[in-house]
């Protein structure tokens, strides 16, 4: 797949940043002609619906929802002769904040392993099993504790290519199993094996294990969290301490969010940047080794992934605001200066300053809305799910309803 180390980041959105734009051409977006909705919430419910398993044993066809971590060349030069060596190696980039997550699906045949997009299902790589060299399942080693790994050479390939996946849904033995008796029946064996293993699966695969403690989501680095100070003002008593530790606290998912937007866009480039170099230095037209998931990997974001992060900055500038005297270290005013250098990279990646402009709420306060007009309400919504907490007098009101 990417069978590539991505150059050094910066950790946090607080950093330099080495490319302007996502490598996608500058064309701007068409311009929202309605109320924007909140992408990351869309897609997060989209998500959640998603079939996690599905396996047809008329086919002998299964499907497994998995996260693509990293890839790399198993190489001698690199010090990369084992699954082993690869899991190291994860560990290492895990630690800088460099592993990126990419959900899709995982299928099994009779006689081959493809990728697909999660979302149009469409083919991304495909495996004929005698390309498979090794298929092992690496559990609890690190953060990543259900770790499917797939050595592949595929025709024409000097190098074999480990793929490492966290499998959350089913656990990697299971799916190690699955692939595993698809070998073997694939190789001509007097009994097949592959129906009891899609029957194991079937009776200890359907429990939705949660991430363990300490475990991170798709990405690992955090950003510079805000702190409320100790000398926060007291007017109003136990109501303002509370209304600055709910602002702060929407503060800090607001830049987690951004941060995760702007990493999504830096790891966009990269990919696309190496599919390019790819495809420039190989000869023919077929589809060379890893560039499927290099494509799905530099999709940029939607527009509506767009618009939340504008809305976000938006919010976030208005929280600094109302915190100005209440955090320190780092101050409201070095939130705010470091946040303009993300922002310039999101309105570059979306081609420039069109969509920006298109974006209700983002150009327009609610005093400047005529009063004539129906000004639409921004419900801020998180992609980790979280809601601020009521505060003590909204809590009372509710109390008093019930």
């Amino acid at each position: 797949m990417n069978g590539y180390e991505t150059p050094p980041l910066a950790s946090g959105i607080f950093g330099s940043y080495g490319s302007p734009t996502n490598g996608h051409g500058s064309q701007s977006p068409e311009p929202l002609h309605q109320k924007a909705k909140s992408g990351a919430k869309a897609l997060y419910e989209q998500r959640k619906h998603v079939t996690k398993t599905s396996i047809n044993s008329l086919t002998d066809t299964s499907q497994y929802q998995v996260e693509h971590l990293s890839s790399f060349i198993v190489d001698r030069k690199d010090g990369l002769l084992s699954v082993e060596d690869g899991v190291r190696r994860l560990r290492l980039l895990e630690a800088k904040g460099k592993v990126w997550t990419q959900e899709m699906i995982l299928q099994v045949e009779e006689r081959s392993v493809r990728l697909l997009d999660l979302d149009t299902q469409k083919d991304l790589e495909y495996f004929p099993v005698s390309s498979l060299l090794q298929v092992q399942a690496v559990m609890n080693s690190c953060s990543f504790d259900s770790l499917l790994a797939l050595v592949v050479r595929e025709t024409g390939q000097s190098k074999p290519d480990l793929h490492l996946f966290q499998c959350d849904h089913i656990k990697a033995n299971l799916i190690q199993a699955d692939i595993e008796s698809a070998v073997t029946d694939a190789k001509g064996g007097k009994e097949r094996r592959r129906p009891e293993a899609l029957r194991m699966i079937l009776k200890s695969g359907r429990k939705e294990p949660s991430r363990p403690p300490g475990r991170p989501g798709p990405m690992s680095s955090k950003t510079v969290r805000s702190s409320a100070t100790s000398t926060r003002r007291t007017r109003g008593g136990d109501t303002s301490a509370a209304r600055v530790d709910r602002d702060v606290q929407i503060l800090n998912h607001i830049l987690d969010d951004v941060e995760f937007f702007v990493m999504k866009l830096q790891k966009s480039t990269e990919a696309f940047s190496e599919l390019s170099k790819r495809k420039k230095n190989k000869k023919g037209k077929k589809k060379g080794p890893g560039e499927g998931v290099l494509t799905l990997r530099s999709k940029p974001p939607s527009e509506e992934e767009f618009v939340d992060c504008l809305q976000k900055f938006k919010q976030a500038f208005n929280q600094l605001g109302k915190l100005r005297d209440n955090i320190q270290n780092p101050s409201a005013e070095d939130l705010l200066h470091f946040l303009f250098s993300p922002l310039r990279m999101v309105v570059q990646s979306a081609g420039g300053s069109d969509l920006p402009r298109s974006v209700l709420g983002w150009t327009k306060s609610r005093l400047e809305w005529p009063k004539e007009h129906y000004f639409p309400p921004f419900v801020l919504t998180f992609r980790d799910g979280w809601e601020p907490p009521l505060l003590p007098t909204a809590i009372s009101r509710e109390n008093r309803k019930r």
